[in-house]
């Protein structure tokens, strides 16, 4: 992104430049299903009718409408979001597996920390309440961790479901 806009624009002010990015970057996400041309001419009547009514976005915008080179400017822009666009989705298949991998490793550490805790009072009350409503034998909770009790009581939950 920042070659680009080092070699586009080059006849405005840094600020105006940044403006001028910002609301382009907006109306190529508010048109996704547009193509550049009427991106561009979807830009261009808009702020000719904001010029019009005497509230323009951009002042500046107002002397380069006729000028190929802004135009020219625009296409390289909506060029570039769209290259950048399919970068993303060609990328998407990738991050998406790299979440699914970080899910799996935050249940295991979580369970690893359980394997280690000491259980509950409410995860000691809730067995003994759900092995006598069912006519369990209760299993030896003193060496048992949370993971353990959190085990037994599913295994009882999904048996009697």
């Amino acid at each position: 992104m920042q070659n680009i806009k080092n070699c586009i624009f080059l006849y405005l002010t840094k600020r105006q430049k940044s403006q001028l990015l910002g609301t382009l970057k907006a109306y190529f996400k508010k048109y996704p299903e547009r193509n550049i041309d009427e991106i561009i001419d979807k830009f261009l009547e808009d702020e000719r009718y904001f010029i019009e009514i005497g509230n323009p976005h951009f002042e500046f915008v107002n002397d380069y409408f006729e000028n190929e080179e802004f135009y020219k400017d625009l296409k390289k822009f909506f060029e570039f979001c769209m290259w950048e666009k399919h970068q993303q989705e060609l990328m998407e298949p990738y991050i998406n597996k790299q979440k699914e991998i970080a899910k799996i490793q935050r249940k295991k550490a979580q369970e690893y920390k359980m394997s280690k805790l000491k259980p509950t009072k409410k995860q000691l009350f809730y067995y003994d309440k759900i092995t006598k409503s069912h006519n369990i034998e209760k299993k030896d909770t003193t060496n048992a961790s949370r993971l353990d009790l959190r085990n037994w009581i599913m295994e009882i939950i999904e048996k009697y479901d």
